[in-house]
């Protein structure tokens, strides 16, 4: 309340509680409501000149936070949003400043926000598209490939965002963008939420749909049943999982997936930074309790209380979710996955076919006749020009597999 407004208020409502001016007057020249006259007069005539001073005058401030203290601790994370620091101060430092506290702390100190430095440009119009009703109608999915860490090569975090409640549904960090992660980012929504969406919403990246209209892998009897192109295994997995697929015409269309990103880029790095996370494994680990406490401090209720995730159907979702490769062996029990050469351990390894599973959760192995069967590595995975293997996919295969000193090769184990 501006000290004018104060005056006025000492001027005016006296004269109207004597009856020398009436209350639409008052109310005119004060520049309040008559119901805001008729309140103050009637606390006039029962406390007096008291009513206009302030019930806080002379107390003491319950909080008062030290805003060179606040400028410091802000050097922790230097760089996050005013918004996310303020987070960070609650979560890591052991206090909650309000908002305006940081603000003015930070500003004191001549610390000037990122997010005022971003110009703002004039945005396209779109029409919004009205959220699903329940949880689990429609999860909208993308990866991110960011410097998570700072200072670092960037990596791809794969994540899910539940349409109706805003919740995060899993975290999961790759080197790049690929099957393998959103793989593993589907199998955590399903454990956190005890279930599969209805719907999944993604752009049309390789990793869930074939970009061009091509006949080439299509035999002539598809061509006559009215296929037009083979399925991903991103596709297969979904129709056995009963799960609709969208493809986004836009990064617009599935706008708050990339809000999120936004999100996360202002926060997750300097927090990476702050607690010596500078490794994927680390940042998965930590991803999982970040998720938790992301959606018990920014998710929304759903228009509808049901909830509408599909229990996993009786499949072997081990098999279900890896990347597979149809493979045969020679008459030694070899073959050759991405130029490398590996070979099967199985009771019967000569020229039989199989198919090869690679999984976050276990590796490489061989599914045949119902059961897994272990893998021999035969030479050495090097770095080399035109090199096909995926990178996320030799790194996982380099985590699993074990150096044998006394053979010169690798093996894993079927699990």
């Amino acid at each position: 309340m501006s000290i004018a407004l104060v005056e006025l208020k000492i001027k005016y409502i006296p004269m109207c509680a004597a009856g020398l001016i009436s209350t639409a007057e008052c109310s005119r020249k004060i520049g309040i409501t008559d119901r805001s006259v008729r309140r103050l007069k009637s606390r006039f005539n029962a406390c007096g000149y008291a009513v206009f001073v302030h019930g806080n005058a002379g107390k003491k401030r319950a909080k008062k936070y030290d805003y060179e203290k606040i400028a410091r601790d802000y050097q922790l994370f230097c760089g996050t949003p005013f918004g996310a620091f303020r987070d960070d101060c609650e979560d890591f430092l052991g206090y909650s400043p309000s908002y305006t506290t940081v603000y003015k702390a930070l500003s004191a100190a001549g610390i000037v926000s990122p997010r005022a430095r971003i110009p703002v440009r004039e945005k396209k119009k779109h029409l919004p598209r009205k959220e699903r009703p329940c949880e689990g109608d429609l999860v909208q999915i993308d990866g991110s490939k960011h410097e998570w860490f700072i200072g670092k090569e960037k990596t791809c975090i794969h994540g899910g965002i539940d349409d109706a409640t805003h919740k995060i549904t899993a975290l999961y960090m790759c080197v790049n963008e690929c099957k393998l992660g959103y793989n593993e980012m589907l199998r955590q929504t399903s454990e956190r939420f005890g279930g599969f969406p209805r719907a999944l919403y993604s752009d049309k990246s390789t990793c869930f749909f074939n970009i061009k209209d091509s006949l080439e892998k299509v035999s002539i009897q598809e061509q006559l049943a009215g296929m037009r192109e083979k399925p991903t295994e991103w596709q297969k997995m979904a129709l056995e999982l009963k799960i609709d697929l969208i493809a986004a015409l836009s990064p617009e269309a599935k706008g708050r997936i990339e809000r999120l990103w936004e999100t996360l880029q202002g926060r997750l790095p300097f927090i990476f930074r702050y607690l010596g996370i500078d490794t994927i494994p680390a940042a998965n680990a930590f991803l999982k309790t970040f998720v938790d406490d992301y959606n018990a401090r920014f998710a929304v209720p759903a228009a509808d209380s049901a909830k509408h995730w599909r229990a996993a159907p009786a499949v072997d979702l081990d098999f279900l979710m890896s990347v597979k490769a149809e493979k045969k062996t020679r008459a030694d029990g070899s073959f050759v996955y991405h130029g490398y050469l590996f070979r099967l351990v199985a009771p019967r390894a000569a020229c039989v076919d199989f198919t090869l599973c690679l999984n976050e959760r276990y590796g490489l192995r061989a599914f045949m006749g119902g059961k897994y069967y272990g893998v021999e590595l035969a030479e050495p995975i090097t770095d080399c020009v035109g090199d096909s293997m995926p990178i996320v996919e030799k790194e996982l295969l380099y985590r699993y597999f074990y150096a044998d000193t006394h053979s010169g090769r690798a093996t894993i184990r079927a699990g």
